[in-house]
This record gives structure tokens, C-alpha cells and sequence, in this order.
């Protein structure tokens, strides 16, 4: 039988005719096999029907490869004594075609439940149960695949994955485009620019990546691409991520690169002594030439566009041991860069040579501590370092504190050494060993001071994982993250928005990162202003340092409770114990004393 046209069918149901012409059209159409023209028709009343099911959003429902899924039909039998599902005749469609059960696809009649056996890529899309009188809702049946590692490619060509630099000239523009193969559902792109450590707070960094289109698929590839306008110097050795977000990822996939932008050089002179001091005669000076440039090229010097008076170094020092009048005169700083010439400014270097008194600028201020020494110790996070003191076969048992942030002694406690097991960058810092001579009374002290430096990855610190918010109140989010050398990268995924420090998205506001009370550590914090059950989810915090990226994930469960919230009270020992150090200090070192004179 030949098939009815579905526009003329559409133009004919679009009128003034009832639902029931639409119902004896899908079942003709049934009866004809005409499958892909009855689902075009239904598709384009499902808004006019008022029926129930088919007009509701599809449900989704996910599911990995390999696995066995039951999808219920959601068509009610009516009610009465001979109807059942079986005299039901009911139909499932795939994506709109009708599916031929058996091998991977069984219908149970008795409950109208369609279970595929073995789910395939291929299995993902629509499916709908229908039967000569209705259609039930759509079930967006989801089969899981995991997206691959991204890579970056430029002016269409893919990346060496071993080469981590991109060059580029200042002042050109820069297109990358990121490709992720695989992924079901699509996975989201985010691109992100972090600024080399010189160059943290240029402001220029901050808006210097424009993502040009958004995320798309084609044929199981994501594509997103990004450019920078107008490559700068400050994007030297900044970092470009494309950062990749997945329903099947614990952690988020990253590729990234280094610009290494070609520029010419600038140049920055400095003296020794400092600019504004008199240069005497029979002093010595330093003049240094610091030129900024890459590829780097190496400074010259020289005075009246002729060779200095004295050698200068390789790092472009130009020392004068013992200056004389006739070294007075112009100097220049040159260089030669990707052959070309460049030069600084001029500088006058006036010689003074009627002061009588050398000696005053001579003198050198010395700062001497004879109440004991100094030393550095250095140790990764997480490992174990023990502070050893000086203390000597007659003094007593030294006596340990911490300084603390407003250079009060915090004390710890009597050792001849400090250990300290699994050491957290909050435990950076100065330590002091307090040393009494157990043959002299305690006014006759030495200080020891050991400085405790402690490197490694990024590291982040949340007091709470889970947080419950009332609706309608603010909220705020914070986490600590340390990491020596600092971090470079902070941002907040909020969502599947990347919001960075100092700006806002809605109600959602990522603050500037401030310094914690910890060395290496700083503290970054989000708000969201009236929240409502929308924002419940996690946020999580992604922090970096070089190509290491860690991530925290915070959890918040807003709740329609109105109830007013005491807010907590809290207090610390902090100042306690610096008011009693004193007389723990006394008693520590008479103890140590005393446990000596005892053996």
C-alpha cells in the first residue's frame, strides 16, 4: 500500500479537526507500517496533546556499555476485566523507527517492559512504548562512554605532545582549537589562561583569552577553540589549559601549553649604592644592566659610545673597585637581539671627589645576634624532618616554641631535638631553641632560631565537605590551599561554569584569593546570595602549580527550612598561651635544669 504523505496529514490535523482524526490517523498508519510518518505526526502534536504522558520531557537514564537495562513502558491498561497487556499490542520505537524484537530486544507482555540485553553505543537515544491509541513518555536512554584525552591543535595541525612551548611574536594573535574524541553525553570544554609566577598580578593576563565559539559535536568528536587578540610579553610562559569536565570523571582531563612569546628587549639599570646616594671618590660602585628580552639576549656596556673603563661581567655588572673622578661621564646599555641593535637610555655617572669624610660612606651596618645562630632546614610536605639544637654538654634541656604570626612565642614543649612526623605547610615557619646553662641562673639564656621551609604540590584544605544552607540566606564556601612553590592556577566549577577569583556568575560570586595565616597558604572563597534548592550540587575548587593540578570538592544541600541560626561562637587558645608563656618558659627551663643536676 503506497504511504500518505505526512504533510498533507499535518496540514489536514493542523485545522479544526478533533484528536480523534489524529488517533485513526496513527492507527492507519500502524496498520500500513508507515512508522517514520506517524512519528512525525506525533512529534509535532505532542505539545496539543492533553492527554498525559507525551507531552512530559523525556526521562533520562544512564547506563554503561555491556549492561542490561529494563525500560518500563508507562501505558496503563483501562480498566476493565478483559483488557490486558497482551491484547495491548504494543509497539516500542527507537529514535522514531519502529525496533524488531528478539536477539538483544524482549518484550514482556505481561508488563510491557522492553529489556535490552548486552547495551551498545548504538542503543543511545529516544525510546518510546506506543500502541494503536497512545503514546507513552519518552525515555533518553543514555549509554555511557568515557571522553579520551584531549590535545590542542594550531592553525590545524595537532601538537607534538613532547612539545610543551608554542612560540609566537608580541603583538600577533594566537588560535587554539581543543579536541576531545569520544564521550557520551558530550563532555564540556573550559579554557583557562594562567599567567607565568613574574607575572600574577599583570591585569593584562586576566582577560586576555576570548573563547571564540562554544562547544560542539560531530560525529563523536568535541571541538572548542580560543584566541588571544593580542599576544603580549606578560603572556610569556603562561600557561593555556583546556580543561575537559565529564559525567563519567572523578577528576577533570587537562592538556596545556606554554607561550613562549618573541620579544625585543627592554632594559632596567640599577646602582650600587642605590640611585640618589652621592658617588665619592675611592668608593665602590656597581652599575647593573637587566634586559628583558626572548629570546634572551646579553647586555653591554658602554661609556660615551666607547668601551667601559673597567670589565663588566656576564650577568651585565660593570664594577668599579675603588671609583676615580675620570670614570665620571655617559653610559649605555646595548644589546644585539635576532640581528638587530637595541639600546637603554642614557646614564650620567657624576664622580664627587672633594668629600673629606670616606669613612661615613664607608660604613656598613651590621646586625649581629649574640644571643645565639640561625639556620635554614628544608623539607617536602608530607615527609618527616627532626630539628636538631646546639645546646652543648652543659646547658640544660632546651625548651622549643614557634613564632607565631604576631611574633609571639608559641611553646611546644623541652627536647634536645624536635621531631615532627608528616609535615604539613602550616608547621613552615620559625623555630626557636631556648638554651639555659644548668650552672647559671635562668637570665642567662640562648636562642637558637632554625627556620623550617617546607616545599611541594598543591595541597587543599576544607573544614567542611558537606554544607546545609537555608533557603533564602547567603552562603559562603572557602577552602585553604598550600602549595611551595605558590600556586598559579585557582578556579571554581560551579555547575559547568569555571568562575575565577574576582568575578561573579549570578548569584554565584568567586572572591579574590587572600593570604591564610599559614606560609604557602591563601585562601579562596565563593558566595552565593540567596540561595535557593537550584544551587544544591557540588562545587569544586581546582588549584595548580606547574602541570599539577589537584581538585576539592564541596557539597551543598540547601533546605526550605526558615528556622533561625544562632551563629556559632568561637574562641582561641591562641592568646591564652601567649600570656602564659612566660611562666611556662620558667618552669620548662627549671625542670631541664633540675632533671641535669638529678644525674
Amino acid at each position: 500500500m503506497k504511504s500518505i504523505p505526512s504533510k498533507a496529514l499535518l496540514s489536514y490535523a493542523s485545522g479544526s479537526k478533533t484528536k480523534d482524526f489524529i488517533t485513526c490517523t496513527i492507527i492507519l498508519l500502524l496498520l500500513i507500517g508507515d512508522v517514520k510518518t506517524m512519528t512525525h505526526i506525533l512529534r509535532h502534536h505532542q505539545q496539543r496533546d492533553n492527554t498525559g504522558l507525551s507531552t512530559l520531557s523525556p526521562l533520562e537514564q544512564l547506563t554503561w556499555p555491556h549492561s542490561d537495562v529494563k525500560l518500563p513502558c508507562g501505558i496503563v491498561p483501562a480498566l476493565n476485566v478483559t483488557s490486558n497487556w497482551l491484547q495491548m499490542k504494543l509497539k516500542w520505537l527507537h529514535n522514531g523507527k519502529n525496533v524488531d524484537l528478539g536477539h538483544r530486544y524482549n518484550l514482556n507482555h505481561n508488563t510491557g517492559v522492553l529489556v535490552i540485553n548486552n547495551v551498545r553505543l548504538d542503543d543511545n537515544g529516544i525510546w518510546q512504548c506506543v500502541n494503536e491509541k497512545q503514546l507513552a513518555r519518552a525515555i533518553n536512554l543514555v549509554v555511557l562512554e568515557i571522553p579520551k584525552e584531549p590535545y590542542l591543535l594550531i592553525d590545524g595541525h595537532r601538537l607534538d605532545p613532547g612539545n610543551l612551548f608554542v612560540p609566537v611574536k608580541e603583538n600577533m594573535d594566537l588560535s587554539i582549537e581543543c579536541v576531545v574524541e569520544g564521550g557520551n553525553p558530550m563532555p564540556s570544554l573550559h579554557w583557562l589562561l594562567f599567567p607565568s609566577n613574574s607575572n600574577i598580578e599583570n591585569e593584562a593576563m586576566s582577560s586576555g583569552l576570548l573563547q571564540s565559539n562554544e562547544s560542539y559535536q560531530e560525529k563523536d568528536i568535541s571541538r572548542s577553540s580560543a584566541k588571544i587578540q593580542r599576544v603580549l610579553r606578560a603572556h610569556h610562559n603562561a600557561t593555556v589549559a583546556c580543561i575537559v569536565t565529564h559525567v563519567t570523571l572523578v577528576n577533570p582531563l587537562n592538556t596545556t601549553i606554554l607561550l613562549d612569546v618573541q620579544y625585543t628587549p627592554s632594559f632596567g639599570i640599577s646602582r650600587i649604592p642605590g640611585f640618589g646616594i652621592p658617588i665619592k671618590e675611592s668608593i665602590s660602585v656597581s652599575l647593573k644592566c637587566d634586559v628583558d628580552s626572548n629570546p634572551p639576549s646579553t647586555p653591554v656596556w658602554q661609556k660615551d659610545d666607547s668601551a667601559p673603563p673597567v670589565l663588566q661581567t656576564d650577568d651585565g655588572f660593570l664594577n668599579f673597585t675603588s671609583i676615580r673622578r675620570n670614570h665620571s661621564g655617559w653610559y649605555k646599555c646595548t644589546s644585539r637581539h635576532l640581528l638587530s641593535e637595541y639600546s637603554s637610555i642614557g646614564y650620567f655617572l657624576n664622580v664627587r671627589y672633594d668629600l673629606n669624610d670616606l669613612d661615613t660612606v664607608r660604613k656598613e651596618l651590621i646586625e649581629e645576634d649574640n644571643s645565639g645562630s640561625s639556620e635554614s632546614v628544608e623539607v617536602t610536605v608530607g615527609g618527616e624532618v627532626q630539628l636538631e639544637c646546639p645546646s652543648g654538654p652543659s646547658a640544660a634541656i632546651p625548651c622549643w616554641a614557634k613564632t607565631g604570626n604576631d611574633n609571639d612565642l608559641q611553646p611546644i614543649g623541652p627536647s634536645s631535638n624536635l621531631h615532627i612526623d608528616q609535615v604539613l605547610y602550616q608547621e613552615a615557619g620559625e623555630y626557636k631553641c631556648i638554651v639555659g646553662s644548668k650552672n647559671e641562673n635562668l637570665e642567662k639564656l640562648r636562642v637558637y632560631t632554625l627556620h623550617l621551609n617546607v616545599v611541594g604540590g598543591p595541597v587543599i584544605y576544607t573544614e567542611n565537605r558537606t554544607i546545609v544552607a537555608h533557603e533564602g540566606d547567603d552562603t559562603r564556601l572557602s577552602a585553604e590551599f598550600c602549595s611551595n612553590p605558590m600556586v598559579n592556577k585557582v578556579f571554581w566549577i560551579a555547575s559547568d561554569r569555571v568562575i575565577r577569583p574576582g568575578t561573579a556568575v549570578g548569584q554565584i560570586t568567586a572572591h579574590n584569593i587572600t593570604s591564610s595565616t599559614s606560609s604557602y597558604c591563601q585562601v579562596a572563597t565563593l558566595t552565593i546570595q540567596s540561595v535557593t534548592p537550584i544551587h544544591s550540587g557540588e562545587y569544586n575548587l581546582i588549584v595548580g602549580s606547574g602541570k599539577t593540578l589537584v581538585e576539592a570538592t564541596v557539597i551543598l544541600s540547601v533546605t526550605k527550612s526558615t528556622r533561625n541560626r544562632e551563629p556559632v561562637q568561637t574562641s582561641s587558645s591562641h592568646s591564652v598561651c601567649s600570656k602564659m608563656f612566660d611562666n611556662y618558659l620558667i618552669m620548662c627551663l627549671v625542670t631541664s635544669i633540675f632533671t641535669h643536676l638529678k644525674h
